[in-house]
Parts: C-alpha cells; sequence; structure tokens
C-alpha cells in the first residue's frame, strides 16, 4: 500500500508574530487562536426574520507552539456562550442568589488523545518543522520525509562544501532526534506523547445560528462568547495551560428588512394652529452615525416656534427566574440635536407672523443629529448600548422629536400660553461596527486581517479623528436626504407637448331611443332602404342615416328632430 507523500513547501514570508494566549514560564510550549472573521454578524431582530437566514460561520485555527520535545496528554478547544444578570438587592422571594446565569451554546472540539490518537499522528491539519517546512503530521513518518528533503534538495542551487556538510549533519541530527521520538511515542503507554519542536495547527468551524443572542455588555447584565483551549501536559507539578479568546456577536438587520431605508415621517396638524411634517432618514442607525432630520413647518394661525429639539431615550429591562423577576433601569435620555430661535421681541422661527408683513407659508428645515460614539462618553454609566434580543435583558431605544410652541391666551391677547408637542418613534440602535465596510460587499475585508487577529478599530474613533470623511463609512446605508421626500422632485419630468389630449366624449351619452327614433327600430330602417332597387338610393340613405349619426347635439329634442327629418327624406326617395 502506497503512502501519499506530504505537502512540503518552504515559508515565503516572515509573519507577523502574534502574542500568544497562553506560554509556561519557559516558553518551550504556547498556543494562541487566530479568528478568520473576528467579527461575526447575526442578522434579524425579530423571530421570523432569523429563523431562516443562514448561520454565522466561525472559523479559525488553534496553533500550538513547541519550542523543545514536550510531553502532552490532550489538546481541547471549547466554544461556550453565557448570559449573566445581576442583582444586587437579592433575587426574589428568599433573595439568597444575587447572580444567575444560564449557558446559551457548548461546543467541545478533542483535537489531540494520547489514548486514542494513532501513533506519529498529532491531530494536526498542518505542522510547520523548525526546518522551514510544511507537511501533514499523519502523513508519514520522520524517516521517509528525510528521504524525500534529500531527493529534493539535489536540484537545488548548489552551496559551498562546508555549508553543504553543516546544513546535512544538522539536518541528519534533528531527523535522528525525531526518529528516536517516533519510536518512543511508538512503544509509550504512559497516556502522553511527545511533540517535536514545531508549529502544530488544528482548523475548526462551528456554524451560529442567527437566533444565538448577540454580544451584550451592559451595567448588570451581559452575554459573552468564548474560546478556551486546553493542553493537558502529564506530572503532578506540571498544570493546563489554559489560553481564552473572546468572540464577539454583532446584531444588524436583516437583509431583506425595510428599516434601514424605510424612513419615518410624520404628518399631523396642532390645535389647528401648526401643520408640521417630519422625515426621519431611517429606522435603524449604528451608535456614533448621524440622523438626517427634515422638518416642514406650514403655520395656520398666529403661533410661535421657539425651539426644536432631537432626543434620544434608552430602555433597560432585565428578567430572571423564566421572567417571573422583571426590573426595569430609569430611561436615559440623550439631546442628539437642539436648535433655537433667535432671541429677541418676537423668538420665532416661523417668521414675525404678528404684524402682518411675513407671508404665512411653509418652512423647511433640515438637521443631522449625531449620535454619541463609544469613546464620546465622559462615563462608562453614560454610554449608548445597541438593541438586544435577549429574552433576559431587553434594551430598546426611541427618538423623540420636541416642539417649543406657544400661542395667544384667549383670554388676554397680551400673554401666551406655552406647549411642548413630542413627537416620539421606535428605532434600532446597532453596534458602531455595523457600517457599510462590515455588513455591505464586496468591501467587507477592508481591513487587514493577514497581520493581526485583534479586532479593527472602532468605527467611533476614526469618525472623530476624521470629522471630514465620508458619511457613507459611518451610515450603514446611503440613504437620500428626508427634505427631498417632503419635497417629492420629479427625477425626469417629461415635455409639456408630450401629452397626447384623448378625443372628446359626449357627456352624458344618449340613450338609445334619441340615436333611432324610426318606425320598427334600427333594423326596421335598415329594411326599408333594402327594399328599394336603386343602388344610388341605398347609398344615399347610407350616408344620410351616417349624417344623422355625426350631426348629433347634446339636446336629446335636437337629435330626434335631426334624425326625423333626414328618416323622411330617405323614405320619400324610396316612395319616388
Amino acid at each position: 500500500m502506497s503512502v501519499p507523500s506530504p505537502t512540503l513547501a518552504p515559508t515565503t514570508g516572515a509573519s507577523v508574530p502574534e502574542k500568544p494566549l497562553a506560554a509556561t514560564s519557559s516558553g518551550d510550549l504556547a498556543l494562541s487562536i487566530t479568528l478568520a472573521e473576528p467579527l461575526l454578524f447575526l442578522q434579524g431582530f425579530e423571530r421570523s426574520e432569523y429563523t431562516e437566514r443562514t448561520p454565522a460561520m466561525l472559523r479559525g485555527t488553534l496553533q500550538v507552539h513547541v519550542a523543545k520535545p514536550t510531553k502532552i496528554k490532550a489538546i481541547n478547544l471549547t466554544f461556550t456562550g453565557r448570559g449573566r444578570t445581576e442583582w444586587p438587592e437579592g433575587i426574589p422571594p428568599a433573595k439568597d442568589d444575587y447572580v444567575e446565569e444560564k449557558e446559551l451554546i457548548s461546543h467541545l472540539w478533542p483535537f489531540f488523545n494520547a489514548q486514542f490518537t494513532p501513533d506519529l499522528s498529532f491531530g494536526a491539519d498542518m505542522v510547520l518543522d523548525t526546518r522551514g517546512g510544511v507537511y501533514q503530521s499523519s502523513a508519514l513518518p520522520p524517516v521517509m520525509i528525510r528521504e524525500r528533503e534529500r531527493s529534493s534538495s539535489l536540484g537545488r542551487r548548489s552551496l559551498s562544501a562546508t555549508g553543504r556538510r553543516s546544513s546535512s549533519r544538522s539536518r541528519d541530527s534533528l531527523d535522528e532526534k525525531n526518529e528516536k521520538i517516533a519510536a518512543v511515542n511508538a512503544s509509550s503507554n504512559k497516556g502522553y506523547k511527545i511533540f517535536p519542536p514545531g508549529k502544530y495547527s488544528y482548523n475548526f468551524e462551528l456554524p451560529i445560528d442567527s437566533s444565538l443572542p448577540e454580544t451584550i455588555d451592559c451595567h448588570l447584565g451581559s452575554v459573552k462568547y468564548d474560546l478556551e483551549a486546553t493542553i493537558e501536559r502529564p506530572g503532578a507539578f506540571k498544570s493546563k495551560l489554559v489560553g481564552k479568546k473572546e468572540v464577539t456577536l454583532i446584531r444588524t438587520p436583516a437583509e431583506a428588512s425595510l428599516e434601514v431605508g424605510e424612513p419615518i415621517v410624520v404628518s399631523r396638524n396642532w390645535e389647528d394652529q401648526l401643520h408640521y411634517d417630519i422625515v426621519i432618514g431611517g429606522k435603524a442607525f449604528p451608535i456614533g452615525s448621524t440622523v438626517p432630520v427634515a422638518f416642514k413647518l406650514t403655520p395656520l394661525a398666529k403661533v410661535r416656534c421657539h425651539r426644536i429639539r432631537i432626543m434620544m431615550t434608552e430602555n433597560t429591562e432585565y428578567f430572571c427566574r423564566n421572567k417571573k423577576v422583571h426590573r426595569i433601569e430609569p430611561v436615559r435620555k440623550f439631546l442628539l440635536y437642539e436648535h433655537q430661535a433667535a432671541s429677541g421681541a418676537n423668538e420665532n422661527l416661523l417668521g414675525d407672523l404678528d404684524d402682518g408683513t411675513e407671508t404665512a407659508g411653509p418652512i423647511e428645515f433640515e438637521f443631522n443629529a449625531k449620535i454619541p460614539g463609544c469613546n464620546t462618553a465622559a462615563r462608562e454609566s453614560q454610554r449608548l448600548h445597541p438593541d438586544t434580543t435577549y429574552t433576559n435583558i431587553k434594551v430598546h431605544h426611541w427618538i423623540k422629536i420636541v416642539l417649543r410652541l406657544s400661542k395667544a391666551d384667549p383670554i388676554d391677547s397680551s400673554k401666551r400660553r406655552h406647549f411642548e408637542v413630542s413627537i416620539d418613534s421606535p428605532f434600532h440602535l446597532l453596534s458602531c461596527r455595523c457600517t457599510t465596510a462590515n455588513v455591505s460587499l464586496p468591501a467587507y475585508n477592508r481591513f487587514d486581517w493577514s497581520s493581526s487577529s485583534a479586532l479593527p478599530p472602532c468605527p467611533c474613533v476614526s469618525s472623530e479623528a476624521q470629522p471630514d470623511q465620508d458619511v457613507d463609512r459611518i451610515n450603514l446605508l446611503a440613504r437620500p436626504r428626508p427634505m427631498h421626500l417632503l419635497r417629492r422632485p420629479s427625477l425626469n419630468p417629461p415635455p409639456f407637448d408630450a401629452d397626447v389630449p384623448p378625443p372628446p366624449l359626449v357627456t352624458p351619452p344618449p340613450g338609445y331611443d334619441d340615436i333611432v327614433a324610426l318606425d320598427g327600430g334600427y333594423f326596421g330602417s335598415m329594411n326599408v332602404s333594402t327594399h328599394d332597387d336603386d343602388e344610388d338610393d341605398d347609398e344615399d340613405s347610407d350616408r344620410d342615416v351616417s349624417l344623422g349619426f355625426s350631426r348629433m347635439s347634446l339636446s336629446p329634442n335636437r337629435s330626434v328632430a335631426s334624425l326625423s327629418s333626414h328618416s323622411s327624406g330617405s323614405s320619400s326617395s324610396v316612395s319616388a
């Protein structure tokens, strides 16, 4: 039985060194985890949206660095997700517990086990040895690898005799060590294997269903996902080598959802004093982006508008014990934008309507409200958190527009009564990483993942460092201006002479008796003309009848008279 040849290739470049997650004190053994996508995006906020969605894929590589021959019993990798809520006052009714934890997902990859793994195979998908060669660890024993390397080295560029002898001696000595290690592993039944020096790569992959909650980090609750790698070593005084890496799951709207591009439109009248049209340019915005808002205010009376405020509220709720225990946090308010009228005797954004010089017409405003970013909050408790779908931690947001209005007092006209009109609408606040570069193709890999497996920089930091950058990098999608929805302009109007008017119609249409006023009806007139033997008289009669139809007027009496005269003429010609 022939053994397949190993894949042997020299390394083509120096990779960027990555800090290991865990290592021994001497540095002989270390491990690290590299993810193909450091951020995983789950689509859909409603159950009907994410039940039929394809799952996100968690992919990566566990790398074990062995500097010198090391005894290893097992290599495992575990992916876990846990939800946690904290109750400082105690969970009722007993109030003995102060924390509730729930396991959301758990998966184990048993990459290597000395008791079950075959000889000369360490379960690795790829091995990079100390000489720079890449091969499959289970393909060939070290002796056959040495023979293949010797045969392939004949075609290489010739070296000096001294260099060739020194390199061959070092290679032979290394191969002899590997042969001894392989012999020990083959004959040993002590529950461990000796790993030769090298870099062992173990690939893993796991589908993440969109029904799982996203990563949450609230004041009294959290949802976290971790990859934990464990290397068990023999010996009473040698502990396990454990390394953890956090996995971030981010919730985004579904691809078929209209929340991203569909605007929020409000059109109302306030006490027959003011008509206002408000358009908000979307129903979902990431943290740190801008919210375009357009206003069209039409005064119906002598009303004043003193101030316009655009605010956002965050509501947080916690549950435990299968939703039997519930706590609501105080509502947090954030001022996004404020526009006030100029101070003076007549403080009015609608103009001076009291003296009659100003025309009472519609006035338009357009604002870009800035949502605070992750690094703009002074305190940790003031930071915004994206919307969540976890059953035990609910975070949702509302956008609130407040108009400060006043009208004359009906009793004393010298005084004015002030009112605040509030317009509230729910919307989704997304993570600051839900940018076009991350959730829209083809610009998904704008960050160079090959250099590092760490998370990319927060878009909030880059947006504040470069305030004049393209707005499309911050906004989830390039949305049209809300003012265009208020004005509704025609993008391609036709020319004025493009429409052909239809022919005029008789309205109302005449009745049957008004059209045919002959004895025997319409077919009776046809019979009268058919009894005539003269063809010329028949053509004249038909022409007369058709002329009667063409000369009909809107008056029924005139139609009857006209038709009767032509009928009598035709009958007289027949009798002649």
